[in-house]
């Protein structure tokens, strides 16, 4: 199915939205990362989820995306537009959310995230989820797929939220569904969203979702690895009684700054009650230890290497983030070597402390400029990207900002072609540049 979805790529939905590229899919539906004009008149990113008209009930999701559509929430993917049209013979439902570059599943494969890390990842998603069962709809597709990072913010997917006690429109069972869901004709609930983030946050700290025998009516077993609070806040939403697990808020309580530090063991000397002035500050050091760690962790999803693949999991519903050196807007002193080389200015590409640790070894990214008479650069374009959009984006617009030696007799009208490789490590950035041709 994903050849006949692919074919589609270029084509234009509602006369609007132009199909960039195929992002991944399922029997019933694709996502493709699409072009949409925004407020200001210019091009974005968007991504474009088509369904078959035939394979859901097509007017009551297009309600429910219209009713989503409404919904304004920091850590929610935002819905811009839903409807119908049509591609070739096929009759199809769209609708049009914010574009994301990575999701959490992405992470998993590799490694288990820190304990800071969720510690951190955790209470966004709980506010967007609380934000949605405020508003009278339930999530039902909690997992990491569905996890997303855009900049700096963790967004929860909200393209296929429902409404609670109705049947699940967009699919079959996940190993991620609470019991209930097999005796209650797949209705949704929000004790079945605490459920799926009990298994989410067993298996974002282990790689594993919990495993449990359905027959014998006993719940998850949490694996030793997990630590508190996550052990506990994770056995009690995957309790099989429904009624017998947390509920968001309650989880939210166990995270807050106060229960964490009241969990911790307290030393036997007697300590001086502190003054008003000190719980004052007390209590803004938990916010910006957070703030930072979030900040690492959207970068961490954006700036991690990738492995090859579609950019979206498709179970996901969306598819299913020295001083020179760090500063690219400053440049660097240039050597004898590159005096005689011809390399007047050199611009370092600008990585935050957070992206350059989570580098493995070493990032190399190859750019093509071609330089004008006066030593410009006129265009750079990416030979070889490497395995991360983030430190490929960097030394491209690094390389915008080279200079070069003027043309000598003889290459004047001519444009001049140099290749420069940037390697990053964690020790910092390399580069090299070396010319190739004079092109008349």
């Amino acid at each position: 199915m994903s050849e006949t979805w692919k074919q589609w790529e270029g084509r234009t939905v509602d006369g609007r939205f132009p199909l960039q590229s195929y992002l991944g899919g399922s029997d019933h539906s694709a996502v493709f990362l699409a072009l949409m004009q925004s407020a200001a008149g210019d091009s974005q990113k968007a991504a474009i989820k088509l369904i078959s008209a035939g394979a859901v009930d097509a007017e009551k999701q297009l309600l429910r995306w219209q009713a989503a559509r409404d919904l304004n929430h920091p850590n929610l993917i935002r819905i811009f537009e839903a409807g119908r049209c049509r591609l070739d013979s096929a009759d199809l439902l769209y609708v049009v959310e914010e574009y994301a570059e990575e999701n959490l599943s992405q992470i998993l494969p590799e490694r288990a995230l820190t304990v800071e890390e969720v510690r951190t990842l955790l209470p966004p998603v709980l506010k967007a989820l609380q934000f949605v069962h405020e508003k009278g709809f339930v999530h039902g597709h909690i997992q990491p797929s569905n996890i997303l990072a855009i900049g700096d913010q963790v967004k929860l997917s909200s393209d296929a939220l429902s409404v609670p006690g109705e049947e699940n429109l967009t699919g079959g069972a996940s190993a991620y569904d609470p019991p209930e869901a097999l005796t209650a004709m797949g209705a949704v609930s929000t004790a079945g969203d605490v459920w799926r983030l009990g298994m989410t946050l067993v298996e974002v700290l282990t790689q594993r979702i919990p495993v449990w025998d359905v027959a014998r009516g006993s719940a998850p077993e949490i694996p030793a690895a997990v630590p508190e609070p996550f052990r506990e806040i994770a056995g009690r939403c995957l309790q099989v009684d429904a009624e017998k697990r947390w509920t968001i808020a309650e989880i939210s309580d166990r995270l807050s700054p106060a229960r964490v530090e009241s969990a911790r063991p307290r030393p036997a000397a007697t300590q001086m009650p502190a003054t008003a002035e000190q719980r004052k500050e007390s209590t803004k050091w938990p916010y910006w230890l957070g703030l930072a760690a979030l900040v690492a962790l959207a970068i961490f999803l954006i700036a991690r290497p990738k492995t090859p693949g579609p950019p979206m999991e498709v179970k996901s519903t969306q598819a299913t983030q020295g001083a020179a050196a760090e500063n690219p807007q400053s440049a660097t002193k240039t050597t004898n070597a590159d005096n005689q080389s011809g390399v007047v200015r050199r611009v370092m590409p600008q990585v935050s402390p957070s992206a350059r640790s989570t580098i493995q070894g070493k990032i190399k990214v190859r750019v093509k400029v071609e330089v004008d008479a006066a030593g410009n650069v006129a265009d750079a374009t990416l030979e070889s990207a490497g395995p991360s959009k983030y430190f490929s984006r960097s030394a491209l617009e690094a390389a915008q900002g080279w200079k070069f030696a003027p043309a000598q007799a003889g290459e004047q009208g001519a444009a001049r072609e140099w290749k420069l490789q940037f390697t990053f490590s964690r020790n910092g950035t390399e580069a090299a540049a070396a010319r190739t041709r004079v092109k008349r």
